[in-house]
């Protein structure tokens, strides 16, 4: 057997070939794009398209390539697309953990482009977390850094300072939310400078929405305060919904500011342009003159058109000059080697300083040297508080200016004091020149967290809370503090701050009354960039709301992540009443809902956590942490090369699967074979009882697929082997064969009979029993170190203690059987069986409790798959009715023929996505386990009119000749033939079935329970 066919699978190979076609090959990708439609569901008719892992990929591949504002929309389909696919691949109790793994090592695969070793390491990886192994999704997680969130989702994470490509980061809009949402975060907050575009704001709502964070747009202005200008973030309200958005940029007073933001941007522009031409002239040469390397030209317009309609900063420009080296430094650094090994000593300690200096040249490094002001003195400094009458009058107004003009523009809005450079009178006196408008604080900025800024923010977070409690002692104590701390420098600026508070402290009970109503509140931001090596990225959680495994990990590495700051958080438990079905009464189940000591039974539990505010503690960390690591790589050069020792043997980790499952099982079966063997008589327990054993074991995981996903009611197209889970199975018997010797051995022979005399023939209740505990306990222990959740684990304690009767009744059934046909010694015989029988017992409860719980995770998952589909029918119906407002439409949509004509005929197409929808619930009706239950539940919360919405939404695909053009067009890709001749086959029975069930939910009793759904 050959290496490759040892360590990966066929469909490793496949998934890479396929992506490697998309990216390296210029294949045309058009067949592909229906597959980010969004009215196409991953479980539905897209999946005769492509596989869900190049489905994942090829989303992820447009997201990272798509950056410029003109694919916006292509950005938005994928990340629709991404997130349905992530979600639909997750299975079980770790579904938005295992999705956001999915996308990470997705991301990395893409990234990986070129080194082939790595991308089929991380296909694997990618297939391995699609399967859902808790422990393993685990382990990627802090592979790649990610903290275990809550599956509920609950958790209280935050940024709320982050930049985009439109500002001064790397990512666009939609990328950023992506990442925002792999890290686990929940409320963002991107910042931008003096303007914004309206359709950046609508590409960053739209996207926050598809991933469910709750995302606030922030301005940064600056304003001339004591010879200085000082920064405040307005962060306008009401903004979620595009209507809002257009109005908002509509009014006169935004539109000003919009303006007068885009003159100072121009100036800003005009620095980096300035910048670019003094780094050709000169810095160029002084990089040649200290590495021995003449940089290319740089044009600004390269620059431009890499950030679209961004805007323009050192910082982008920074990047672009890094880029652009990084080749030249791999070339020096390859001269300087060889160099090397003919030096001096001396020489060879400058060789090795210069590759260290070359290697933390980063962007960050680029722009401090070469493109901040004080290396080009001689260009105006675009954020120089001393221009005065040049200056755009944006950065010649105070304050209280500034403030008063935000709030005219957007009375219900956000106002952040930047707490850079100012202290504690710097604050007073703004708060008190601004008369109530700044409402929050950044406490911290993590990008410049220092000791000496800790210390600088304590009184000011000392002064928040003072106010925030309408503590009049402490202000003013504090406002007469800061005066005698003026008096005591003398400087003229000093002198006449001093007298500005003088006057403040004669009238500070105004500042109290300003936020009676209101209080101040604190913010805390990253200022991630997405493409620092030297500051923590994006996102902070609060311990509490975090499982009990992350918080541990986060106490585990508090200095890491330590921040100064606590929260205060309470939890809130919520519990939802069952849904009542339109048009029927209140039932038991609804009376018992509001008794509160059955609600919980009852009634869904959702957990939420309230925040009251922040405040630094000095001196220890508090439980607000970081989630964005710190990389310090630098550019990856150093002096003496890696020894590569040809191809690396790749880890245990990448065996290939079924190979893999074989070994398991292997493992296990050699245990339960020697200890038949070695001490069992009789030849058919000698040499079959590890067979016996373990086909109990297989037979009870095999049927309880079967049963989960359908049993003999199965879909038409799903064989028995299609709900089999080989791997589970593997694992399943890899621990099975070690209870063998525990059970039967240890158990039941040394401890039970010798030791305590306890036989079947003695008391076969208490033998039964201890055996069923220890099986218990065994199960148990084993899911815990696999790590599977504690809830699934006792359930597999408690299912060894309900086998304990069912082992008792099968032991007097083979009992009877035996005395019955003349067996003298049943008991003997008994004895040797006795583990068997216990096993079979706990075996048979298992695959009823265990087949129980597939069912319900097919019932729940179809019932996703329903729900969403169904939102898109009646959405689309929703269109067509706005679209025609004078034509009956369900009549019309009832005759598909009259549809089509007149859908086409107004310019308003939507025939192809009614059939898709169509075919896409046809598709998950015939293909998916559980599908039947689901459709059922599903119709039983509809009334009447939505009923006939549905049916008639359906009705399109008796137009066999439409249908197999969408199908000859491109819906599933060129390979459609199996996807058409599924169609025509099976279109009349389920058209037929839906009008059975519709009828049927109709009429359907009142007292009939609904199908369950357990999520």
């Amino acid at each position: 057997m050959t290496l490759p066919s040892l360590y990966y699978d066929k469909n490793d190979h496949k998934l890479l070939e396929i992506l490697n076609d998309l990216t390296n090959r210029g294949v045309d990708r058009s067949h592909f794009k229906t597959i980010l439609e969004p009215y196409l569901r991953p479980h539905g008719i897209k999946e005769l398209a492509a596989e869900p892992g190049l489905r994942i990929g090829y989303a992820i591949m447009q997201l990272l390539q798509s950056l410029t504002s003109e694919q916006s929309s292509d950005r938005i389909k994928a990340l629709i697309a991404l997130r349905d696919e992530t979600l639909a691949a997750a299975r079980g109790s770790m579904r938005n953990n295992r999705a956001r793994v999915l996308v990470q090592i997705g991301k990395e695969l893409i990234r990986a482009r070129g080194d082939d070793e790595k991308q089929l390491e991380l296909a694997h990886d990618f297939r391995r977390a699609a399967l859902g192994k808790i422990g393993f999704l685990r382990r990627q997680m802090k592979k790649y850094h990610l903290l275990e969130m809550p599956e509920e989702w609950n958790q209280v994470t935050f940024d709320d300072r982050v930049h985009d490509a439109n500002s001064k980061g790397r990512k666009s809009a939609t990328h950023l939310i992506m990442d925002a949402w792999v890290k686990g975060i929940r409320h963002l907050t991107v910042v931008y400078y003096e303007f914004m575009e309206p359709a950046v704001a609508r590409e960053l709502f739209a996207s926050a929405r598809i991933l469910d964070i709750s995302v606030r747009v922030g301005i940064e202005y600056r304003a001339l305060f004591r010879g200085k200008l000082i920064k405040i973030v307005w962060s306008p309200n009401g903004l979620q919904d595009d209507s809002d958005r257009d109005e908002f940029f509509r009014q006169e007073a935004v539109q000003d500011l919009m303006r007068l933001g885009r003159q100072v941007q121009a100036d800003r522009t005009g620095y980096v342009r300035a910048v670019t031409e003094r780094f050709n002239e000169v810095h160029r040469q002084s990089m040649q003159q200290e590495f021995g390397i003449l940089p290319p030209p740089i044009n600004y317009e390269d620059v431009a058109r890499v950030i679209g309609t961004g805007q323009p900063s050192i910082f982008h420009l920074g990047n672009h000059i890094h880029e652009r080296l990084m080749p030249l430094f791999a070339n020096r650094v390859a001269e300087l080697r060889l160099q090397y090994a003919e030096s001096d000593y001396d020489t060879k300690a400058a060789i090795a300083m210069q590759i260290e200096t070359l290697d933390s040249l980063d962007a960050e490094t680029i722009v401090e040297r070469y493109l901040v002001p004080a290396e080009n003195p001689d260009i105006p400094d675009p954020d120089s508080p001393g221009r005065c009458g040049d200056a755009p009058e944006l950065l010649r107004l105070d304050p209280a200016a500034l403030t008063a003009r935000l709030r005219h523009a957007c009375p219900a809005s956000l106002l952040t004091l930047i707490l850079t450079d100012l202290d504690l009178a710097d604050v007073i006196e703004i708060l008190y020149d601004c008369e109530g408008r700044i409402s929050h604080f950044e406490i911290f900025n993590i990008k410049s967290l220092t000791e000496l800024q800790v210390t600088r923010r304590l009184p000011i977070s000392k002064l928040l809370q003072a106010i925030n409690e309408h503590n009049a002692v402490t202000l003013k104590r504090m406002i007469s503090y800061c005066i005698d701390q003026l008096g005591c420098c003398g400087t003229p600026e000093g002198l006449a701050q001093r007298e500005r508070l003088e006057e403040i402290l004669t009238d500070f009970h105004r500042l109290l009354d300003r936020y009676r109503r209101h209080p101040l509140k604190g913010t805390i931001g990253s200022g991630s960039t997405g493409r620092s090596t030297r500051t923590h990225g994006m996102g902070f959680a609060v311990v509490e709301t975090l499982p009990l495994r992350s918080q541990r990990e986060v106490r585990s590495a508090a200095g890491a992540s330590c921040i100064p700051v606590v929260c205060d958080v309470a939890s809130a438990v919520e519990f939802v009443p069952p849904t009542v079905r339109p048009g029927r009464r209140r039932g038991l189940a609804n009376t018992l809902a509001h008794l509160p000591g059955v609600r919980g039974l009852i009634c869904a539990k959702r957990s939420r956590w309230r925040v009251s505010g922040y405040r630094i503690e000095d001196g220890r960390c508090g439980n607000v942490v970081s989630l964005g690591g710190m990389s310090r790589e630098g550019n990856g050069l150093q002096l003496f090369e890696e020894l590569k020792t040809g191809r690396k043997k790749p880890s245990a980790d990448r065996v290939n699967t079924t190979l893999k499952n074989l070994l398991k099982v292997l493992l296990g079966f050699i245990p339960a074979f020697l200890t038949f063997y070695l001490t069992k008589e009789w030849w058919v327990l000698a040499y079959l009882g590890g067979v016996i054993w373990f086909a109990i074991t297989g037979v009870r995981n095999i049927i309880q697929s079967v049963l989960g996903g359908g049993g003999l009611r199965r879909s038409a197209y799903l064989t028995w082997h299609d709900y089999i889970d080989w791997e589970r199975i593997a694992d399943s018997l890899l621990y099975t064969g070690f209870s063998v010797p525990l059970l039967d051995w240890l158990c039941k022979s040394m401890v039970l009979d010798r030791g305590f005399g306890i036989t079947t023939a003695t008391d076969p209740l208490m033998l039964y029993t201890i055996m069923a505990l220890t099986n218990g306990v065994y199960i148990s222990t084993h899911n815990l170190v696999r790590g599977l959740p504690r809830k699934a684990a006792l359930g597999n304690f408690f299912r060894s203690v309900f086998s304990i009767p069912v082992a008792f009744a099968f032991n007097m059934v083979v009992s009877w059987a035996l005395a019955l046909h003349g067996v003298t010694d049943a008991a003997a015989v008994l004895q040797l069986w006795a583990a068997v029988i216990s096993k079979f017992a706990s075996d048979c409860v298992a695959g009823i409790i265990e087949g129980l719980a597939d069912r319900g995770h097919n019932i729940a998952m179809r019932h996703w798959d329903y729900t969403e589909k169904i939102r898109q029918v009646f959405e689309l119906f929703a269109q067509l009715e706005i679209a025609f407002p004078t034509r009956n439409m369900l009549e019309t949509l009832s005759r598909p023929e009259e549809f089509i004509e007149l859908s086409r005929s107004s310019g308003t197409d939507h025939v192809s996505e009614v059939m898709a929808n169509a075919l896409d619930l046809l598709y998950i009706r015939m293909y998916k386990p559980r599908a039947r239950e689901a459709l059922r539940l599903a119709l039983a919360t509809m009334n009447e009119d939505e009923l006939d919405v549905f049916l008639a939404s359906q009705q399109i695909l008796a137009e066999e000749k439409e249908v197999a053009m969408l199908f000859v067009n491109g819906l599933v890709g060129r390979n459609f033939s199996k996807a058409l001749s599924f169609y025509l086959v099976r279109y009349r029975d389920y058209l037929d079935e839906l009008d059975r069930e519709t009828t049927y939910s109709r009429h359907r009793p009142e007292d009939e329970p609904m199908p369950e759904v357990v999520c």
